[in-house]
């Protein structure tokens, strides 16, 4: 069984060797084809990479005439080499040991199964855990986040995604899920070709693996996460003048999904926000506000098990986590540096409940990373 594994390069070169190596060394030499599309449309960056692997034979470089978006270059790759299965990381992602026989193993153990991905780790200590891909429902009822309806009702929805992260990410057996990330999942290609191929070509960057997880489903194919094989993917948010231009595609892919896919029934939280006006969320509950790496003190009532959470957004959709015990919660200095600037939102509650015991709230200032993609 042969796997093509994809990987999107935009300006990415610092990170990429070793994606490149996790997947090599998952697979005995031959049964994996790594394809790196270049979308950087950069002589420089174009050339660092020809230097990293012009002599591994099983790395193959397609430098793209422009940049193709994340979609569009995952399409020219796919459709140029034949393969069983195709793997999608990012180039900021890097396999942990096993990851990719167990995706195997998963994926090929039911015709029903289309897709699988691993769970998803945001720190090198695997301290952190990635929220899972966006539930599609999610999107359909959106909108009544920002519409006139009244605080209880953002609370529940926050409530309803919090108990969908945590039963993935405390499971010890493969998961179903309603949609993987394309930044890294295993798909079979034959089920990929009979959803009508792997991006529609419409999405330049955002949504394009939301649509194709829908139509693999309309397909009759299942989708899964197993716990027991692990990516590690820094990601982080971008700064301002790349999150506008981000935000700008992810707004436009947005509205390519729901003329797509809001039809029915989808449609009428859409239809009513045009005639409520919007939400403004209350001030949260403060208990504390950091501009640095900090630590916190840990509730009694708390100690024997704790979730933090943290996230972009005040409602916590989506939010990335860490279960501990213990009288002390730490974000560590090397936590702290894989965030980009902006302003993020914490809180400390119990894993088994929904109740929050302790909000917090900071902001990086200066800048560490560079923006992917």
């Amino acid at each position: 069984m042969k796997i093509l594994a994809i990987i999107v390069n935009y300006h990415a070169s610092g990170f990429i060797s070793e994606s490149v190596a996790s997947v090599l060394n998952s697979a005995a030499s031959g049964h994996v084809q790594i394809v790196i599309v270049d979308n950087s449309a950069d002589i420089d960056e174009a050339q660092r990479l020809r230097n990293c692997f012009s002599h591994a034979p099983d790395v193959e470089l397609l430098i793209a005439p422009g940049n193709l978006g994340f979609g569009g270059a995952c399409n020219w790759a796919f459709n140029r080499f034949d393969s069983d299965m195709v793997l999608l990381l990012n180039p900021d992602a890097y396999l942990r040991g096993g990851c990719l026989p167990s995706l195997q193993k998963l994926l090929m153990s039911s015709d029903r199964i289309g897709a699988v991905g691993p769970q998803i780790f945001w720190d090198k200590r695997c301290e952190f855990l990635l929220p899972p891909s966006y539930p599609p429902l999610l999107h359909w009822i959106q909108p009544l986040l920002s519409i006139g309806v009244s605080p209880f009702g953002m609370n529940m929805i926050s409530a309803l995604w919090r108990r969908f992260a945590v039963h993935v990410w405390r499971s010890a057996r493969p998961v179903r899920v309603p949609g993987l990330s394309g930044g890294h999942v295993l798909l079979k290609t034959s089920a990929v070709r009979k959803a009508g191929g792997l991006f529609d070509p419409r999405f330049f960057l955002y949504y394009e693996d939301t649509d194709l997880c829908i139509r693999l489903r309309q397909c009759g194919y299942q989708l899964w996460v197993e716990p027991g094989a692990g990516v590690v993917h820094h990601y982080d948010q971008c700064d301002q003048k790349n999150w506008v231009k981000k935000r700008d595609l992810m707004m436009e892919s947005h509205r390519i999904f729901m003329m797509k896919h809001c039809k029915g029934w989808k449609a009428i939280p859409h239809k009513l926000a045009k005639h409520f006006p919007c939400y403004s969320p209350p001030a949260i509950n403060v208990s504390a506000q950091f501009d640095k790496p900090f630590s916190i003190e840990i509730s009694e009532s708390l100690k024997k098990g704790w979730l933090f959470e943290w996230s972009p957004n005040l409602n916590f959709i989506p939010s990335a986590g860490k279960f501990g015990t213990g009288s002390r919660f730490v974000f560590s200095p090397d936590n702290w540096q894989l965030l980009s600037p902006g302003r993020y939102f914490g809180r400390i509650g119990s894993p088994m409940g929904v109740r929050t015991q302790q909000c917090f709230i900071w902001e990086k200032i200066s800048a560490e990373r560079s923006c992917q993609q």
